[in-house]
């Protein structure tokens, strides 16, 4: 007699319901963060699927077009590119940044301290703030839509400066005048360190640059060619962001990820050097 099965695990037809629907997507995206390819060997572990199960779906995926393979490889094929390309006809960035909108109100409720989401005003000085949504603790930071920011003295726009081509770095460091908004604004000698160190984390940290009493935490906003276009950022006293900014740090980074594949960037997050 075979051995018995806890009715509540999942067995073998799992990978054949809607399980295996959403296996096919994640096939994909992780395709597209590798556009060299993947083995089976690397994809199995980072999907979670069995060697064989996987195998079967790579096969199929490929009779239609949507995978290549080559010596062992498995790469997006041409019906995934004609799909992307008609789903970015209608990709959210045309909505941006209301679609935005679900994953601040979720940064909102996991911090329980103000979140902004800003983006680069055209010639780069300064980041405007296109969303907010204020905390509800008796004290805490606020500001308005459409109020901007230096990129040197705030955590969004160092987030955001961080990300963009050295060219357009040294160019900002080198015609931005630098004002000492406070004691703690960051000086333009120490902007390039500075900025080295969040592209290497994602994150971004500034204490009173502008306000005293202030302090935020901030990662970058990539669109689907890769640019950096704003950040994420939460902001509330100082005392208390830096109490809680352990807990607080992944839960920005996860953020500017999400906005970030909303709008179709595919690559590895924050993008490695």
């Amino acid at each position: 007699m075979p051995p018995s099965r806890d009715p509540a695990s999942p067995g073998p037809e799992a990978d054949a319901g809607p399980r295996a629907i959403l296996r096919v997507p994640e096939v994909l995206m992780a395709l597209a963060a590798r556009p060299a390819g993947s083995s089976l060997a690397e994809l199995a572990p980072r999907l979670g699927v069995p060697k064989t199960s996987l195998h079967r779906l790579l096969r199929t995926l490929e009779r239609g077009g949507y995978l290549t393979s080559q010596g062992g490889l498995y790469r997006l094929g041409p019906t995934s590119f004609h799909l992307a390309n008609l789903i970015g006809r209608v990709a959210p960035t045309s909505a941006f940044p209301e679609s935005a909108r679900p994953t601040l109100e979720w940064l909102a409720q996991q911090t329980q301290e103000t979140v902004m989401l800003g983006v680069l005003a055209g010639d780069l000085p300064e980041i405007r703030y296109v969303d907010v949504i204020d905390s509800d603790a008796p004290i805490r930071f606020t500001l308005s839509i459409d109020d901007m920011r230096p990129l040197y003295c705030a955590a969004s726009g160092k987030a955001a400066l961080a990300f963009l081509p050295q060219a357009a770095q040294d160019d900002y460091l080198a015609r931005v005048p630098f004002t000492a908004f406070t004691a703690l604004t960051t000086s333009k000698g120490d902007m390039p360190e500075l900025l080295r160190e969040v592209r290497a984390k994602g994150l971004s940290y500034d204490n009173g640059g502008k306000v005293m009493g202030a302090s935020g935490l901030a990662s970058p906003v990539f669109d689907n060619d890769g640019r950096a276009i704003g950040s994420i950022s939460v902001a509330g006293p100082a005392e208390r962001m830096a109490a809680n900014r352990a807990r607080l740090e992944p839960l920005v980074i996860d953020a500017g990820e999400r906005i970030s594949r909303l709008l179709g960037f595919s690559g590895a997050y924050p993008p490695l050097e």
